[in-house]
C-alpha cells in the first residue's frame, strides 16, 4: 500500500512538472521500475526495451550489444511471466530477400546470445521485419534489433507482431519451434527455388 501511495505521489509530481527529459540509456539497466523511464508519459507502467545496432550487412554482436543483452537477461531474472520480443530489421540497401535473411540472422544472433545467458527459448519471440518499415534511403538506424519485455500472453504477443507486417514470427512452445509467415506466398517461394 505504501509503495502505491509513493508511486501515485511521484506520478502526480511528474505530471505537474510537465514533460521531463528522457533518461539516457536502455530501459533494462534501470534499477528503479517506479522511476521515469525513457519515452514514458508517467501515467502507466512501461515495459523496458532496448535497441541493438548492427554494422552494415552484418549480424555480429559487438561488445555494446553483448552488454545490452546481459542487462536484459539480468532484468528478466525474477520475472517468470515476462517474454522478450526481438524485432529484427535491416536497411533498404540490399534486395528484399537479402534483407529478410540478414534480419533473420540478426534475430538468431540475439536469440542465441539470450539463450546462452540462460533465457529459456519458450520466453523469446522473434519478429523478422527485414526492410519492412525501413526508410527509402539506407539508414544506420534501420540496422537494428529492438528488444522489449512484455507480460502479455504469448498468443497476444504473436498476434500483435503479425499485425505489424513482419516477414515472419518465430517462437518456441514447450520445446517445439513454430513459425508464422506473412507477405510470402508459397508459389513465390517455390518459383524462387528453381
Amino acid at each position: 500500500m505504501r509503495r502505491l501511495v509513493i508511486l501515485r505521489l511521484a506520478t502526480a509530481a511528474v505530471l505537474a512538472a510537465g514533460p521531463a527529459p528522457a533518461l539516457a540509456g536502455p530501459d533494462f539497466v534501470s534499477n528503479d521500475r517506479f522511476g521515469v523511464l525513457p519515452a514514458s508519459d508517467g501515467r502507466r507502467l512501461q515495459e523496458p526495451s532496448d535497441e541493438v545496432l548492427f554494422a552494415l550487412d552484418d549480424a555480429a554482436l559487438d561488445p555494446v550489444a553483448t552488454a545490452q543483452l546481459a542487462a536484459a537477461v539480468r532484468w528478466l531474472d525474477g520475472r517468470p511471466d515476462d517474454h522478450l520480443v526481438v524485432e529484427a530489421r535491416a536497411d533498404s540497401s540490399g534486395s528484399a530477400d537479402h534483407n529478410a535473411g540478414l534480419a533473420a540472422r540478426r534475430a538468431a544472433a540475439v536469440r542465441g546470445a539470450l539463450i546462452a545467458r540462460g533465457v529459456a527459448p519458450d520466453r523469446i519471440v522473434i519478429a523478422v521485419y527485414g526492410e519492412n518499415g525501413a526508410r527509402r534511403r539506407p539508414d544506420a538506424y534501420d540496422r537494428r534489433a529492438v528488444i522489449y519485455a512484455t507480460t502479455a500472453p504469448l498468443a497476444q504477443v504473436i498476434s500483435a507482431e503479425l499485425d505489424h507486417a513482419p516477414v515472419e514470427v518465430v517462437w518456441t512452445h514447450r520445446g517445439t519451434r513454430l513459425r508464422e509467415t506473412r507477405g510470402i506466398t508459397p508459389i513465390a517461394t517455390i518459383a524462387r527455388r528453381r
